[in-house]
């Protein structure tokens, strides 16, 4: 959130990007990155005096939206990170069911007092 909101008036390379987040490039570099892979980010490179160019990064319109909703309270991407976050539990809790007849028993025991107290809470 704090780099997107850095960028979101204005481009800046990732030297002043992690200046102004006080955060080192080596940090910065890849949340750049998974940014960019997720749309919020953009990147735009400009030419100096034909011989060097210099990468600058910007907030998309998805990145600005995510940033607004986030500071409204509407949580899309925390929606989305808590969507990913559930998506991996349930995928670990089925493969520890399937190698532990304990945990299998276990888990069935908590769906079912689970389902038994929201029967009893309606």
């Amino acid at each position: 959130m704090k780099i997107l909101k850095c960028i979101k008036s204005k481009a800046k390379t990732e030297k002043k990007i992690a200046k102004e987040v006080t955060l080192n490039m080596s940090v910065v570099s890849p949340i750049i990155t998974d940014l960019m892979l997720r749309g919020f980010v953009q990147r735009t490179r400009r030419a100096k005096m034909y011989v060097s160019s210099r990468e600058y990064f910007s907030a998309t319109i998805d990145g600005v939206t995510a940033l607004e909703a986030t500071r409204r309270g509407n949580g899309v991407f925390w929606n989305q990170l808590t969507a990913l976050l559930y998506d991996n539990i349930e995928r670990m809790i089925s493969d520890l069911s399937e190698k532990s007849l304990t945990f299998r028993i276990i888990l069935g025991s908590f769906k079912t007092s689970y389902k038994i107290g929201k029967f009893i809470l309606k």
